[in-house]
């Protein structure tokens, strides 16, 4: 999921310490927008009414009856001074900008189309050259490959996780700068980066999950260099049209992370090479949706958002990440028969030479 966040200033990333979740979580997978609370101004804050417990108010007529004579400053409501955790977040922040930088659309999304487009050719060259490693030489020898793939790409979504609970200062920035996409100030690198970064341990959690259920089997029908190579540039692609769509219209308060573009992605991809496989839900299970009719429903539904125009939930990135994996299913399904028709070639030219 990514997660779309709404911040004071627009560009001052970690500034407060509040944050609440205006909608929850779709049922699937969902970019929940956050939107920051402003601290209340310092004259109305908590402390100033507790420094008065024995102040009477002033008679309502007749004449004020001088009391005995005190220091006023002693009456005046103190300075809040900020907790430790602001501090740290102010240290960490990535700007001071209090407005978006003056920047063209073009300077903003060229950087990153050019990450995108390195990303993607990086991604076929992996996928072309990838061979499978002897047995001797995994270090997980007894698992099936698909399950060490999807371990690692779970394991390192939670280290991100874990490192953004870190209260340090070095931290934040790094995360702040690499594993977020914002529109306000984009870093190309975000672009990948905000694909393992998640908000909440049920943010993480449910996009593993399906990840899961439709990358093992997927994994184990189009082998590792494939499906890793599906993966990121999923994960990319995504990440770019969500920019694109945000810097377009303006929306340079928000910041965006999660993994279901990449996720959406693989249940593509699985679709397309699964149409009639039946799914189960946890809380239905006396349902059973073939897989065709659910990516149908999925589609359906992420238009309408973009149509009505859905805060709570990133509807161009899902169908980015969701058209990408099925396009490139399509793509390596073409190229295997391509393979095999110039092997069936082949092996009848060999045949003839035999005969002759």
């Amino acid at each position: 999921m990514l997660h779309l966040f709404t911040r004071s200033y627009t560009t001052t990333l970690l500034n407060t310490p509040k944050t609440a979740c205006l909608q929850p979580a779709s049922s699937s997978f969902g970019i929940r927008i956050l939107q920051s609370k402003r601290l209340q101004p310092r004259f109305f804050h908590h402390n100033t009414f507790k420094q008065f417990p024995n102040r009477k108010p002033p008679p309502k007529s007749g004449k004020l009856t001088p009391g005995p004579a005190t220091n006023p400053s002693k009456n005046l409501p103190s300075t809040p001074q900020p907790a430790l955790l602001d501090i740290l977040k102010a240290q960490g922040q990535l700007s001071q900008d209090e407005a978006p930088r003056d920047l063209s659309h073009s300077q903003r999304l060229f950087a990153p189309f050019i990450f995108t487009l390195a990303v993607c050719g990086g991604s076929y060259y992996f996928a072309s050259t990838w061979t499978p490693p002897p047995l001797d030489a995994r270090i997980f020898p007894a698992l099936p490959q698909s399950v060490t793939t999807i371990a690692a790409i779970i394991a390192a979504n939670a280290a991100v996780w874990f490192a953004w609970k870190i209260p340090l200062p070095i931290s934040w920035r790094f995360l702040n700068r690499y594993f977020l996409c914002a529109p306000a100030l984009p870093y190309s690198v975000g672009l990948m980066g905000s694909v393992f970064s998640h908000q909440s341990l049920t943010h993480l959690g449910l996009n593993m999950f399906a990840l899961y259920v439709f990358g093992s089997t997927l994994c184990d029908q189009i082998g590792r260099g494939n499906f890793l190579g599906l993966y990121f540039s999923s994960g990319v692609i995504a990440s770019f049209a969500s920019l694109t769509h945000n810097v377009l219209r303006g929306r340079f308060h928000v910041y965006a992370l999660g993994a279901s573009g990449a996720v959406f992605g693989v249940l593509g991809a699985f679709t397309y090479f699964n149409p009639e496989t039946k799914l189960t839900f946890v809380f239905l299970p006396f349902i059973a949706l073939q897989a065709k009719y659910f990516m149908s429903g999925v589609a359906m539904l992420e238009a309408f958002g973009i149509v009505r125009g859905w805060q709570t939930i990133d509807n161009v990135a899902h169908l980015a990440g969701l058209g990408w994996g099925v396009g490139m299913a399509y793509w390596l399904e073409q190229m295997v028969k391509r393979r095999r028709e110039r092997e069936a070639i082949i092996a009848k030219e060999r045949a003839l030479k035999r005969w002759w």
